[in-house]
């Protein structure tokens, strides 16, 4: 039976690298600093033979959805800060956004580097004080990939997104009148990338409306993708309309 893993560790420094580098003046920062860094990058899962677990979000009480093999090559597309694992490459609290939506502890991705390769994670601000959801952005995640591959949620892609955030329901009948709420009241963007735990919004042919949560980096899950809840890219569905915070004023 295959060993699953997901402890983070920090590379053994690449001596001839690292010493010309540093001789250069190279400063390493953390994910969370204000400096530009590529918007993805390659690696390779390294765990020494065992899969390793991909998590809805930053750390290992987040919920595993898939698994990638040792050896197999990913892509990186933004890093965050979670939980602190050891694993293959030391210790270390840097996770990283795989091109699937996905999270892995950086511990046991080689990048050829030791310090932040690609851009920070972009996550959205929060709701209103006077209605906090009763989940966090990453923790409505969690809640979606729990149920990644479901039918159930087909046609009712506003309660999918409400009972991500913790609600019962949303209070709106249609997510055509979600998105005109937050449109009337100021909360829609039309422009930029999607942040982590937006709320994102569409117009669709049946007057409804359509709606998902973003994962950051251009990626969403939602239900409809494929007939069932999936990821897919925010501009995937057809008439996209913006994202907001994830601001449900009438939520019960």
């Amino acid at each position: 039976m295959q060993t699953l893993i997901d402890a983070p560790r920090r590379r053994p420094l690449r001596w001839g690298i690292a010493c010309a580098v540093a001789a250069a003046g190279l400063v390493v920062t953390a994910p969370g600093t204000a400096m530009a860094y590529a918007a993805s990058a390659p690696g390779t899962i390294n765990t020494a033979g065992t899969a390793l677990n991909v998590r809805s979000a930053p750390g290992t009480n987040f919920d595993t959805w898939r698994t990638v093999a040792d050896g197999a090559g990913v892509t990186l597309l933004c890093q965050t800060t979670g939980e602190t694992v050891t694993g293959t490459y030391g210790t270390t609290n840097v996770w990283d956004m795989l091109s699937n939506g996905g999270m892995v502890s950086d511990a046991y991705v080689y990048t050829g580097s030791d310090g932040q390769v690609v851009n920070n994670c972009s996550y959205v601000g929060a709701e209103p004080s006077s209605k906090t959801n009763p989940r966090s952005a990453n923790g409505a995640i969690n809640w979606a990939f729990q149920h990644h591959g479901s039918t159930a949620y087909e046609n009712l892609c506003l309660a999918f997104t409400a009972q991500a955030y913790g609600w019962g329901g949303s209070g709106w009948n249609t997510a055509e009148i979600g998105g005109d709420w937050e449109t009337s009241h100021g909360y829609l963007h039309t422009s930029g990338i999607p942040p982590r735990g937006a709320l994102v919004w569409y117009h669709n042919s049946a007057g409804t409306g359509h709606v998902a949560i973003s994962l950051g980096e251009g990626k969403v899950i939602g239900t409809s993708v494929g007939g069932k809840v999936g990821v897919a890219g925010y501009t995937d569905h057809v008439s996209y309309r913006g994202w907001s915070v994830p601001y449900y004023p009438v939520a019960w």
